[in-house]
């Protein structure tokens, strides 16, 4: 009677694992397929040089595909990828940031054109990235404040083609 019972506790557990084996993939990829396609889609209109407005609205729609998944992840897996996007997005809304106060800057000297002033909005991006500052004396005032490079706007976007790429080892893994 002893030899059944462990029998039955050793074959037991073998179907356990085996149901743990063949049960559903780690992450549905049909479920993430929008959030995909709109990643994608910003990535691409930053390559095609398109406009702030263009991108910005691609972003609006990466964080919408976001949104809609936000309750629907079931596996730990699914969960990772989805913080992977909301990360992505997250580089995503600095560029964008980085961006527009590079547009509003334009107006300025011509000594400092091209670079980025440092406001309030973009200080929590140049520590968050680390870039480097530059000083500038405003004679008016004799207020001094910072300015960024330019192409700091870059050093984001491969930010994000590096995230893209962690999304794309998530999903293959």
């Amino acid at each position: 009677m002893k030899e059944r019972k462990s029998f039955f506790v050793v074959l037991s557990i073998i179907f356990l694992l085996t149901g743990a084996c063949s049960s559903e993939p780690a992450i549905n990829k049909s479920k993430f397929a929008k959030l995909s396609i709109a990643a994608q889609a910003v990535k691409t209109s930053i390559a095609a040089g398109e406009s702030h407005s263009q991108v910005a609205d691609r972003v609006q729609q990466l964080f919408i595909e976001i949104m809609a998944l936000k309750n629907k992840v079931a596996t730990k897996e699914e969960k990772k990828l989805l913080q992977a996007y909301s990360d992505l997005f997250a580089i995503y809304r600095d560029g964008l940031e980085l961006w527009q106060c590079k547009l509003d800057f334009a107006f300025f000297d011509s000594q400092l054109k091209g670079r980025i002033y440092v406001g309030q909005y973009v200080e929590p991006i140049v520590e968050k990235y680390r870039f480097s500052t530059e000083s500038h004396l405003y004679k008016p005032t004799g207020q001094y404040w910072k300015t960024i490079a330019g192409d700091s706007i870059q050093i984001i976007w491969e930010n994000a083609d590096s995230q893209l790429k962690l999304i794309d080892d998530i999903t293959n893994y």
